[in-house]
């Protein structure tokens, strides 16, 4: 299948690295892209005063017009040389942000913004701000193609999504008609300048979903859909987003994560090419001809897909979306090719990556359900729950799950069976690893390795957190036999947060390791745990 758009989407700290940017241009014109996409979600406040509102050139009182005076100057010029530097090579540079977004002195300038301690994000004020910021920006970086804008996410600086300001104005004013009346603030100067524009649908549940596709429904038609593949995120054992083919009158984009937010974040190896294909197969199926690859985790710094094997989804979204070869051991061929190591390891590389969504699924998720933070261990007990049950809930978009978090000793055992079979698989994975194949140069197989043993901790991390968060909300429900499971499950958790502390203190990996097998939340799982345990 051919898309007409294909975007690498940076959205870390490596789209502010200039070698960084050089490597993504490298990769788009390697393999076929069309576009390189920096997602910056305070993207405008970084490269703008604006100067409507805020004079560069005003000598300074007590403070700079704006605070921060020198990196603003910088990130202008720096932004500017991105621009170039994709330019000479014909390829299009697209900003992504999220709204309502701004700078402090924007408050200090107007007040009244700030109502009962929360920011209006309702007064016409915005609407004003926004047509101006975004005029302001293609006037000074014309070679900018475009913009992607995300106004229903609860993560911009104000949003009607929080629902924080309870004010006449909030009240008075449809979700709808917000969500509206903010993406025409940025279109009309896009449109005046000649720019392509394009509103992303990420909401986190349905009565958020809704509103910003009855919005679109009366944007101009000229306006891009950007959706995920997935609603709210990028959860591989979610449904389907029911956006996709609903507004089949407009130009579509599909968005999708080949780093890993939400399968290991590259530190567990984890290629999903089967679910890459299924997801570009309905978004083709239902009229949809773009799509953005993001290839970092938002804010993060020093970590991305292409300095990991994670890399190899990345290979396989460009093949898949530009109709080439996109089977499992022709993306290790190019991914080994890339980095010049020989190509006769590719069936044994692709035989050991094919392994590792099964291992991750079972791991990371409870029976479909989100269980990881993100691919963190849970940051408690408390928090397990909300996690499955509120912030990334399953059940929201997939109603006929609402029973199955209902824990009985039979379900529970079921669902640890889950777990244990992931640590099964694990193990036979890292065995296989570790008998290597002698097609594989040294060096890469001391690296696959070292990853293959932490990615055993890792599982057995999950294993353990899963077998603890399970039995404490069982307690607490009354389920019979549960004080004896808890009092075994923080016990093994115990002994883990003490094999694994040394990989934090030891400070020999990057700090991502870290953080994703960090004895911090198994003592906070601990800690919680316990007082479950002593209470009567």
């Amino acid at each position: 299948m051919n898309f007409d758009f294909r975007g690498l989407e940076m959205n870390g700290t490596r789209m502010w690295e200039r070698w960084a940017i050089i490597e993504a241009l490298d990769f788009i014109e390697e393999h076929g892209m069309t576009a390189l996409v920096l997602h910056e979600t305070d993207g405008l406040q970084k490269i703008l005063y604006p100067q409507a509102y805020f004079d560069p050139y005003a000598k300074w009182k007590s403070a700079p017009t704006r605070r921060g005076e020198n990196a603003i100057l910088n990130n202008r010029i720096y932004f500017e040389h991105v621009l170039n530097l994709a330019d000479k090579r014909g390829i299009a540079v697209w900003l992504e942000i999220k709204q309502l977004g701004f700078p402090d002195e924007v408050l200090e300038m107007r007040p009244d913004l700030i109502k009962d301690g929360n920011v209006c994000p309702s007064e016409p004020f915005w609407a004003e701000f926004l047509e101006t910021c975004v005029d302001e920006l293609y006037r000074d970086f014309p070679k900018l193609a475009g913009l992607i804008v995300s106004a229903g996410s609860p993560e911009g600086r104000a949003s009607r999504a929080q629902n924080k300001c309870g004010c006449d104005v909030c009240q008075k004013t449809p979700l709808t008609d917000w969500y509206h009346d903010i993406a025409m603030a940025m279109w009309k100067p896009s449109a005046k300048h000649g720019k392509p524009m394009a509103v992303r649908d990420f909401a986190y549940k349905p009565d958020d979903h809704e509103p910003l596709i009855a919005a679109m429904q009366r944007l101009p038609k000229g306006i891009i859909f950007c959706i995920k593949v997935t609603p709210h995120d990028f959860y591989p054992t979610f449904p389907h987003n029911s956006a996709i083919g609903r507004l089949r009158d407009r130009v579509q984009w599909l968005e999708y994560d080949t780093m890993g937010q939400f399968y290991g974040l590259a530190v567990a190896p984890c290629f999903i090419g089967e679910d890459l294909k299924r997801r570009m197969d309905n978004g083709r199926e239902n009229g949809a001809s773009g799509v953005i690859f993001r290839v970092e985790w938002e804010r993060v710094n020093d970590w991305w897909a292409l300095e990991t094997i994670n890399e190899t989804n990345l290979i396989a979204a460009a093949a898949v979306t530009g109709g080439r070869p996109s089977d499992t051991v022709e993306i290790c061929r190019l991914w080994l090719v890339s980095h010049g190591w020989p190509a006769d390891g590719a069936r044994w590389l692709a035989a050991r990556l094919d392994e590792t969504w099964p291992i991750i699924s079972r791991a990371l998720y409870i029976d479909g359900f989100m269980f990881a933070d993100s691919s963190f261990f849970p940051r408690s007990i408390g928090r397990a729950w909300w996690t499955m049950e509120t912030k990334h809930s399953l059940i929201a978009w997939d109603p006929s799950r609402a029973d199955d978090l209902k824990l009985d000793p039979a379900r529970i055992d079921m669902l640890l069976a889950e777990k244990e079979e992931a640590v099964k698989r694990v193990h036979a994975y890292a065995e296989m690893v570790h008998r290597g194949d002698q097609a594989l140069p040294e060096a890469l197989h001391k690296d696959l390795v070292a990853q293959a043993d932490l990615f055993v901790t890792y599982v057995e991390g999950f294993a353990a957190c899963a077998r603890a968060c399970l039995w404490a909300r069982a307690k607490t429900e009354g389920v019979p036999g549960s004080d004896r499971e808890l009092g075994d499950a923080l016990t093994a958790l115990a002994g883990y947060s003490e094999r694994i502390r040394p990989i934090a203190e030891e400070a020999l990996l990057p700090h991502q390791v870290a953080q994703v097998i960090d004895y911090h939340r198994i003592d906070d799982i601990l800690r919680e745990g316990r007082a479950i345990a002593a209470a009567r």
